[in-house]
């Protein structure tokens, strides 16, 4: 008799895989990060096959025993229990909506993540979104005696997929348009044919979602392979999310496992919310050891509504990310910028007062100084420059006048309202607050720590994941954290990978702190149990196509969160296969390839999109071999090593830049058949050292020269 056990769950909870052109190996494919800070500085990595093929990044699931707390204790051994994988994905991008904007920016949030302003002083209203492919319908809407419904075949779902000790890798077999299953179309062969491509004189296609493989008690998740394509040929991608016709090969799913007794045959299912996990594909990241300066680790903290108890070692990591992303966007290599910032402190021998806190006035200034760097995210500020919308006949920054650019340099939710101070990027309230509570000197300095600048404090805090990992209990938790935070966690556009429902608690069956601090004296936000609103079985039958009709508004979402008896539409936070993708850009390489410089009236900086994920400006591998030229003077050198190339150049995409941009469409459509060409930024030594260079430097490789 099967019975859910909650002294068994999956880990990690949340898993991200991510998609590439390489094979579904092992040993041709990398995987996602089990230990925070664990990659960020090896020198040794490689990102691309020997012929010059992305490898995917492959997420591995681990069964692990729990106390009656539900804490992981250890990793189930496979010589005890048989475990069984299955693993259920879909696609639902071309079912759901079009993306304008965030549509809670109209709902007074009652979270960490969100200013209360945007509602309340309509900072940047949500736009209401139609349905994307609207020639596609539902036929019981117009005549109640003809019930198909051709837009179930929107959406991909190759179902329910099973692999064991001894099976081999085992596709995700999908399609689309998919034929669907609860009635009667098949030719005389028995195969199943789409009405939909029928309709439209052509057949659905192959689009896998990516394979799965057993390893040794484990789950092994491949994502799949970038293909992305339209059902007519000449139809091509002109929107940064939103293109009709088209298919992708992300998804997103719920992983459950079985295990059987091998003592009395006794079966365990792990199929429940607390139990089971949840894997997401995602682009590739095409600069892995640089972290979003918000993650989505982050956004989840700020859903929960806690409160945190205060140390250093929550302001370190988001001064420590913004200082990083000088690797891959030229506003923060440049002046002004944060980077400049920390080495002037670093130049004049201040730098320690980040985190000692004497003599008291020098501290006090150096924190005051940061602190003013950052812009607030309740938006006191009206003079910000302007971000020119795509309609604009010119860029000319009309109306700015003497306020100075807030960090970080980044867009945020409010894009579509030239104008609007959230056109800008906060860092969330909760990060915020976490900042004044350090200016204000509420924090423990950190004695007997002597470093000289902040890549050595950086290793220092990464020695304290790698302090944690060795405590079995902590190892799960920080297997989740690990993923969680190569995603970003805003502002929303619609985002890179997953996008603004992710900042509700409604999202999540749990959301609960289970360690206050990663390591001793340094909480780093604690460790926390987080797991998906997952729909039951009986759930996701009758919710599964569920949506808001022709239009989808804000008064759609706002009645969705409510909890009491008119919560008729609170099934949209009950999570089926498909759910947290179905909100991004469709075809995916499209709003990935848009979202780079985003150029204003001012020459320094210029903002960018998702940086840390997609880069903007970056070393060419070519730069790297001058640079290790013995030929070439020291002085030319540290020149080479400044002239930074916009990434997209490393192939030959073209221009792609934010909507006002000439050669923007036609980048578009270039980045379906170049992202597998454009370089990346992977961590090398400086060998020899060249004076005022750093160590390690990031360098976009590509091609077969990424060694």
């Amino acid at each position: 008799m099967s019975t859910n056990h909650p002294k068994f769950r999956i880990y990690p909870s949340i898993g991200v895989a991510r998609l590439g052109n390489g094979p579904a190996l092992k040993d041709q494919a990398i995987f996602s990060p089990e230990i925070p800070w664990d990659n960020l500085y090896k020198t040794d990595e490689q990102y691309l096959t020997d012929d010059g093929k992305i490898k995917k990044q492959a997420q591995r699931f681990y069964v692990y025993e729990c106390d009656a707390q539900g804490v992981p204790v250890k990793r189930v051994d496979p010589n005890e229990y048989r475990i069984e994988w299955h693993v259920e994905v879909a696609n639902k991008k071309p079912f759901w909506y079009n993306f304008n904007n965030c549509l809670d920016l109209s709902i007074l949030s009652t979270n960490q993540n969100l200013s209360p302003n945007f509602a309340k002083e309509k900072l940047a209203p949500g736009i209401g979104a139609t349905q994307r492919n609207p020639n596609v319908l539902d036929m019981h809407v117009r005549d109640p005696e003809h019930p198909y419904n051709y837009r179930k075949e929107l959406v991909n779902r190759p179902g329910l997929t099973t692999v064991r000790s001894g099976d081999g890798l085992t596709p995700l077999r999908g399609h689309f348009p998919f034929p669907e299953h609860d009635h009667s179309n098949g030719d005389q062969s028995g195969k199943k044919v789409s009405r939909l491509a029928m309709s439209l004189n052509t057949e659905h296609k192959d689009v896998n979602l990516g394979s799965i493989e057993y390893d040794d008690g484990a789950l092994i998740f491949y994502a799949a392979d970038g293909k992305s394509a339209s059902l007519n040929p000449s139809d091509l991608n002109t929107d940064f999310a939103d293109n009709s016709n088209w298919f992708d090969d992300i998804c997103d799913g719920r992983v459950t496992a079985t295990l059987v007794s091998r003592g009395d045959d006794s079966r365990i299912e792990l199929t429940d919310a607390q139990s089971a996990a949840w894997i997401v594909t995602a682009p590739p990241d095409y600069a892995p050891q640089i972290q979003p300066i918000a993650t989505m680790y982050d956004m989840i903290l700020g859903a929960s509504n806690e409160t945190f108890p205060f140390d250093f070692s929550l302001v370190f990591p988001l001064l420590y990310r913004l200082y990083r992303m000088q690797w891959v966007n030229l506003g923060d290599f440049l002046s002004p910028s944060f980077k400049e910032t920390i080495d002037r402190l670093t130049a004049d021998g201040k730098f320690k007062y980040l985190f000692k806190k004497e003599p008291a006035a020098e501290a006090a200034a150096v924190r005051e100084q940061v602190f003013r760097l950052f812009r607030d995210p309740a938006y006191p500020y009206n003079n910000e420059p302007i971000i020119p919308s795509k309609c604009a006949t010119n860029i000319e920054n009309r109306g700015s006048g003497t306020d100075e650019l807030k960090l970080p340099f980044y867009p945020g939710d409010g894009i579509d309202y030239p104008g609007s101070p959230a056109q800008w990027f906060a860092i969330p309230p909760m990060l915020f607050d976490a900042l004044k509570q350090w200016r204000d000197g509420n924090f423990a300095a950190i004695e007997g720590l002597e470093v000289e600048n902040i890549d050595a404090l950086g290793a220092y805090f990464r020695s304290k994941f790698l302090e944690a990992a060795a405590d079995p209990s902590k190892k799960p938790l920080l297997m989740t954290r690990a993923v969680l935070e190569t995603l970003y966690g805003g502002g929303f556009h619609p985002g890179v990978e997953l996008t603004w429902p992710m900042r509700h608690n409604l999202m999540y069956s749990e959301n609960r702190e289970v360690f206050k601090s990663v390591a001793p004296g340094f909480s780093l936000f604690g460790l926390r149990e987080v797991r998906i609103n997952s729909a039951s079985k009986a759930e996701q039958e009758e919710i599964f196509f569920n949506d808001f009709g022709l239009q989808m508004g804000p008064e759609d979402i706002r009645e969705s969160m409510r909890i009491d008896d008119r919560g008729v539409r609170h099934w949209l936070w009950r999570i089926t296969p498909g759910d947290l993708t179905k909100w991004m850009g469709i075809p995916w390489q499209s709003d990935a390839g848009s979202c780079q410089a985003v150029f204003i009236e001012k020459q320094y900086p210029v903002p960018a999109w998702w940086a840390a994920n997609l880069p903007v400006h970056v070393i060419p591998q070519e730069s790297f071999r001058k640079m290790s030229d013995p030929q070439i003077l020291p002085e030319t050198k540290k020149h080479i090593y400044a002239n930074r190339l916009p990434w997209l150049q490393t192939t030959n995409t073209g221009f792609v830049g934010y909507h006002a941009e000439g050669g923007y469409m036609n980048g578009l459509i270039s980045m379906v058949y170049q992202w597998d060409k454009i370089g990346m930024v992977t961590g090398r030594k400086m060998d020899p050292p060249i004076e005022g260079v750093p160590e390690i430097v990031y360098v976009a490789f590509n091609g077969k020269s990424n060694r």
